[in-house]
């Protein structure tokens, strides 16, 4: 349990001296006047005398309760999961053959792993999960923080067993379908794919819709061949790609190289983080109506033991 406003709680202070000032300036009234001490000697005072002082007592804790309300009590839900700035991310890799084709001096496959483990490796509080496709799609891990066991399982995705295609939209399906039950106030999916979608039975921009349903953005990157632009072949659909980011909010990205590559990750993460705008620490239920029902029906309390049992004893 938290307080919204703490300094409230310095009030408490005051009650046993609003009590202690009552008692010392407000005189109760004597029932009678005994003009021989004497006759006290033999008389036992009643239970009512000497509880005398529980009305009091029922108010002061009534007062306590009005404090705490006044401080705004808060209770953090348990099924916020979210720390810090983290956010939700699904990362959607195309592992079919032509992703050992080269890329520079290495094959589009490899630099891929080397960027994405730098990506994990940059991680804090972000949970990840993978997802990798050819002709169908395969969940190699659900969202996680374990980032070793994630960087390992990246270093084996040339070794999934999977015939050759290209599920541009069952790789994305899938990569929804783990964040479908976050909670994280940020959750986007990273599709990276060499080529067309000539697989699976999903639609790549039916895929995109269903995450723009979802309130989910899909990032997507095309790994170009070097001059295929110029030579008017390039081996990427960039209209498809572009149109299934645009219609979740997010972003198409063209790399040629591991340096763009490694660039556009570290893009989508600023565009991720400032999303979130602060840091967001839980949910919280206001617990001040609790205490303010609590001393109500004490001040009711306090009211019917005056009016009723002690009201000669006061």
């Amino acid at each position: 349990m938290r307080f919204a406003d703490p300094y409230f709680l310095a009030l408490i202070a005051l009650v046993p001296l609003l009590l202690l000032a009552k008692a010392r300036f407000i005189r109760e009234e004597s029932p009678g006047t005994f003009s021989n001490l004497g006759l006290l000697a033999a008389y036992r005072p009643s239970w009512r005398v000497r509880f005398r002082w529980l009305p009091t007592a029922v108010r002061a804790f009534a007062l306590a309760l009005l404090v705490v309300a006044l401080a705004r009590p808060q209770a953090g839900q348990a099924n916020s999961e979210l720390p810090g700035e983290g956010i939700d991310v699904a990362l959607i890799m195309d592992v079919s053959s032509s992703m050992g084709t080269g890329f520079g001096t290495e094959s589009r496959l490899a630099v891929t792993q080397k960027v994405v483990t730098d990506f994990i490796s940059g991680r804090k509080n972000d949970r990840l999960g993978l997802v990798v496709f050819r002709d169908d799609s395969l969940v190699l891990s659900p969202l996680t923080l374990d980032y070793d066991a994630l960087k390992g399982l990246v270093g084996t995705v040339d070794k999934v067993s999977l015939r050759d295609g290209t599920a541009i939209g069952t790789g994305l399906a899938d990569g929804l379908n783990l964040l479908r039950e976050s909670r994280a106030r940020s959750r986007a999916a990273i599709l990276l794919t060499d080529g067309q979608n000539n697989a699976g039975a999903i639609d790549p921009l039916q895929a995109a819709r269903i995450a723009e349903a979802l309130g989910m953005r899909v990032y997507t990157i095309g790994l170009i061949e070097t001059g295929s632009r110029r030579s008017g072949s390039v081996n990427v659909d960039e209209k498809a790609l572009q149109e299934m980011a645009n219609v979740t909010g997010g972003r198409y990205f063209a790399a040629e190289n591991e340096k763009t590559l490694a660039g556009i990750y570290e893009s989508i993460d600023e565009l991720e983080k400032s999303r979130i705008g602060r840091p967001q620490f839980g949910a919280y239920d206001e617990l001040a109506v609790y205490f303010l029902a609590g001393a109500l029906i004490l001040l009711a309390a306090e009211v019917g033991l005056r009016a009723g049992v002690w009201r000669q004893a006061t």
